[in-house]
C-alpha cells in the first residue's frame, strides 16, 4: 500500500459529485418555476440541436416535423431561448460533467494506493448506476411531457443519488483515517436511534414526493385549488376545514397538508426521544436532528407563504424553489445522520 497522504483527500471526491448533483437539483426546480420542463422536447437533442440557442421560426419548423412530440401547452407555445438554456444546462450538469466524474470516480477508487474496503467499490458502483438511471429518469421525463410521477420519480432518484454519495464519501474517509471521531457512534445507541431515524427519513421523502407531484400537475395549477391569502388559503383550505372536494387539485392539496401535519407531529416525538439518547453520547446525531426539524418547520411556513402572498398576477415562484432547496436540506440531514448509524460496527468505539 502507498502511503496514506497519497490519498487522503479522496474521500472529498464524492462529496464534489454530491455538490453538483444538488446543482442538478437546483436547477430542475429552476426549471420547474420557470414551467421550461418542455423547452427540450427531444432527448438527448434539443429541438435536434445541442446548442439552446433555437428562434422561435425554428422550434416551428422543428413541430411541423414533429407533430407527435407536441407540446402539452399546445404546439403554438414557444420558448425563450433563456428557457431553453436552463433545459440545456441541466442536461450538460448530467452528461457532461457529472457523468465523467462519476466514472473518474470508480477509477480512484479501484486504483487507490490505499486499501479501502468492498464497501467503498460497490457504492463507487452503485453511484455510477444510480447516475444512469436519473439519466433515464430525465429523458422518461421528457417523452412523457413532464408528467406529475414522472418529475416525482426524478427527484426522488436524485435524493438517493447523493445519499449514495454522502455513505461512499463517510466509509472512504473511515478507510483513510480521516472521519472525525465525532461521527463514529457506538452499536447500542445506533440500534437505539435507528428505528427513529429509519421512520423520519421514509417519511420525509414521502412528503417531497406529494409535494413535488402537487407542485407539477396541471402545470402547478392545483395550487391555488384551496384559494389564496392568509386564513382563506392557509392555513385553511378555501376558507374551512373540511373543504370542497369537488373542485379540481383539493384532494392533493390536502393530502400533501395532512401528510406535513402529520410527519411534524412525529418529528417532535422522534426528534426528542433521539436527543435524550444522543445528547451526550453522540452529539453530532443530536445536532443533526434538531437542525433538521427547524429546517421542517421553517419549510412548512415557506409553503404556507406561498399560498398567502400569492396574488391575482400568479403565486411566487421563488418560493416554491425556496421550498424545494428547504425541503431537500431538511432530508439530507436526516439521512446523514441515518448513514452515520450505519458505518461498520467495527469502527465504532466505546468510552472507556
Amino acid at each position: 500500500m502507498g502511503e496514506v497522504s497519497n490519498t487522503s483527500y479522496g474521500h472529498l471526491l464524492p462529496l464534489f459529485i454530491a455538490l453538483i448533483a444538488i446543482l442538478v437539483v437546483l436547477t430542475g426546480g429552476f426549471i420547474r418555476i420557470h414551467d421550461a420542463g418542455e423547452s427540450c422536447p427531444d432527448w438527448p437533442k434539443c429541438f435536434d440541436s445541442w446548442s439552446f440557442d433555437i428562434s422561435e421560426s425554428e422550434q416551428e419548423e422543428y413541430w411541423d416535423e414533429h407533430p407527435e412530440q407536441a407540446d402539452s401547452r399546445g404546439i403554438n407555445h414557444r420558448y425563450t431561448t433563456f428557457e431553453i438554456f436552463t433545459e440545456w444546462f441541466h442536461r450538460v450538469l448530467v452528461g457532461v460533467v457529472l457523468f465523467p466524474i462519476c466514472l473518474f470516480n470508480v477509477y480512484k477508487v479501484n486504483k487507490s494506493q490505499i486499501e479501502l474496503s468492498p464497501k467503498v467499490h460497490l457504492m463507487s458502483i452503485v453511484v455510477f448506476i444510480l447516475l444512469i438511471m436519473q439519466a433515464i429518469a430525465g429523458a422518461i421525463t421528457v417523452f412523457y411531457d413532464n408528467a406529475d410521477w414522472s418529475v416525482s420519480v426524478h427527484l426522488t432518484l436524485a435524493l438517493f443519488f447523493i445519499s449514495s454519495l454522502i455513505y461512499q464519501s463517510l466509509l472512504w474517509a473511515k478507510d483513510t483515517n480521516k472521519l472525525p471521531r465525532s461521527f463514529l457512534i457506538d452499536s447500542n445507541t445506533s440500534n437505539k436511534i435507528s428505528k427513529y431515524l429509519n421512520t423520519i427519513i421514509i417519511s420525509l421523502f414521502t412528503l417531497l414526493f406529494i409535494g413535488a407531484w402537487l407542485a407539477t400537475s396541471e402545470w402547478g395549477n392545483f395550487a391555488s385549488a384551496c384559494s389564496i391569502g392568509w386564513i382563506e388559503g392557509w392555513p385553511l383550505c378555501q376558507g374551512k376545514f373540511f373543504p370542497d372536494f369537488g373542485i379540481k387539485g383539493t384532494n392533493i392539496q390536502m393530502l400533501h397538508r395532512t401528510v406535513a401535519l402529520l410527519v411534524g407531529i412525529y418529528l417532535v416525538f422522534a426528534v426528542f426521544k433521539i436527543n435524550n439518547i444522543c445528547k451526550k453520547e453522540a452529539q453530532i446525531i443530536s445536532t443533526l436532528s434538531i437542525g433538521g426539524v427547524l429546517l421542517v418547520f421553517i419549510n412548512g411556513l415557506i409553503g404556507g407563504s406561498y399560498v398567502v402572498f400569492a396574488g391575482s398576477d400568479g403565486f411566487p415562484e421563488y418560493l416554491s424553489l425556496l421550498h424545494l432547496i428547504c425541503g431537500s436540506l431538511s432530508l439530507l440531514f436526516f439521512i446523514l445522520a441515518g448513514l452515520i448509524t450505519r458505518l461498520p460496527e467495527e469502527n465504532h468505539f466505546h468510552s472507556e
